[in-house]
């Protein structure tokens, strides 16, 4: 117990402890992994960067099981826990688990008898034997396992099979951790020592794939197609048109997939349609709008992708569950109130079970929905995101802001879109400077992904 009380303090105050505890926590946390592995000639060492997304700083501390390394995140902490894991090198799993001690663990064989070991993980994204790229995310920070002391951090070891058994022990002081190398630079050279505001050079390798699909409709009501390579923010087709209209004013419209959008009529009635997309070659071609039933006087409509579209009408946000690529009225089941509130000025769905918005006041929201009055609120950004109105994603962390003023399209890429934290979203370069005078926009789901 003396161990977990004084980890903790010492991790609150920034503060090393003594050289006699510095041993008996080292001692005590060697016997209570009692991992040990064998040794295997090594080869060349993998370019190891810090497993955090690029540009984030972090604190290392050796404490005093060096030349392991605890880290969190600075300046003050915030952010560690959940924080997104990344691998710091390319490579195969080769264990994914929990341990009683070490809470859930991931380890990744690098080649040349090189393996990285991350320990006390919130969740654990990868299974043993897949085959990950460098800055691929593999998991979430944070204090799992007795010996985590309760306090988020990540606990990584850098290893070296000497012997060639094909693995490589971990968690204790004659295990096969050597000193970790990140960017070219060695830490973990002795016990107590502390490296402050170390930046992740972890960058370049997580990009967007795949193609955005976008409708729109125009205030004459015509629909149009726009593809964009999500990678380069190129438009590759479009903006094609339709030769006629929807037949009714539309207030909101969510894409189901690439043939199929839902979009409610803009009067007190609240009908909502299906429209069947024929053709997008040359120009925009759709079957007579099918309308689906009364009642979606929605502002906002978003698909996910998966299963749920997400409607939001004077601030209650509602959602439903589509059982059908082609719904009809009987598709569209479990009518759940998610909460009140949702004052957005614009909406999307990111992820499955992921919505992302703005407000008028300039904040960027992101939400977890797990059900009935069940959501996570996370703010991405506090200021500037009023000047869009229209928000859309194809999936992948790519996310597209409109403004009506200019017409203009703006791209912009998160790492990760489900991990609640907005120090991983970057701007990208504009699609077009003008000529987007849509008055509705939404984006094909789930069309785009990231590695």
């Amino acid at each position: 117990m003396h161990v977990a009380s004084l980890d903790e303090f010492i991790w609150r105050n920034g503060m090393s402890p003594s050289a006699l505890w510095r041993g008996i926590i080292a001692t005590m946390f060697a016997a209570a992994l009692g991992i040990v592995g064998l040794t295997s000639p090594a080869l060349a060492v993998p370019d190891f960067q810090l497993p955090f997304l690029c540009g984030q700083k972090w604190q290392l501390n050796s404490w005093a099981h060096a030349p392991a390394l605890d880290m969190v995140k600075e300046p003050d902490q915030h952010g560690t826990e959940g924080a997104t894991l990344i691998a710091a090198a390319g490579g195969t799993v080769d264990r994914s688990f929990h341990h009683d001690n070490g809470g859930n663990v991931v380890q990744i064989d690098h080649g040349g008898g090189y393996f990285t070991t991350y320990i006390h993980l919130q969740s654990r994204a990868v299974s043993a034997g897949d085959r990950v790229r460098q800055g691929a995310v593999i998991g979430k920070v944070g204090k799992t396992g007795e010996l985590s002391n309760n306090h988020p951090h990540l606990h990584f070891e850098l290893a070296r099979d000497t012997n060639g058994d094909g693995h490589a022990s971990w968690g204790s002081a004659d295990s096969e951790r050597i000193r970790p190398i990140f960017n070219g630079v060695t830490y973990g050279q002795g016990n107590g020592m502390e490296w402050n505001n170390v930046e992740s050079r972890n960058c370049g390798t997580v990009s967007p794939h795949g193609v955005a699909s976008v409708y729109g409709v125009l205030p004459d009501g015509r629909l149009t197609y726009t593809s964009i390579d999500a990678a380069t923010g190129e438009r590759t087709a479009g903006a094609e048109l339709s030769q006629t209209s929807l037949g009714f004013k539309p207030k909101a419209m969510a894409t189901l997939n690439f043939n199929t959008l839902l979009v409610t009529e803009d009067a007190p009635s609240g009908r909502l349609y299906r429209v069947d997309i024929v053709s997008v070659r040359d120009q925009v071609t759709f079957a007579t709008p099918v309308l689906l039933g009364t009642g979606y006087t929605h502002d906002h409509l978003a698909y996910d992708g998966s299963t749920y579209l997400f409607g939001i009408a004077d601030g209650a946000l509602r959602r439903y569950k589509l059982t059908t690529d082609k719904p009809v009225l009987a598709d569209i089941t479990a009518n759940t109130l998610i909460g009140n509130g949702f004052t957005l000025k614009t909406l999307t769905a990111s992820a499955p079970g992921w919505i992302l918005g703005t407000t008028t006041n300039g904040l960027l929201l992101s939400y977890k929905i797990n059900g009935a009055a069940s959501y996570q609120r996370h703010e991405l950004r506090q200021t500037t995101w009023q000047v869009f109105d229209h928000l859309l994603s194809p999936g992948g962390g790519v996310y597209y802001g409109h403004k009506n003023t200019d017409g203009s399209l703006h791209r912009y890429f998160d790492q990760d879109p489900q991990d609640g934290q907005g120090d991983d979203l970057t701007g990208q370069s504009a699609v077009d400077t003008e000529g987007w005078t849509q008055t509705l926009l939404s984006a094909s789901p789930d069309t785009v992904t990231s590695s």
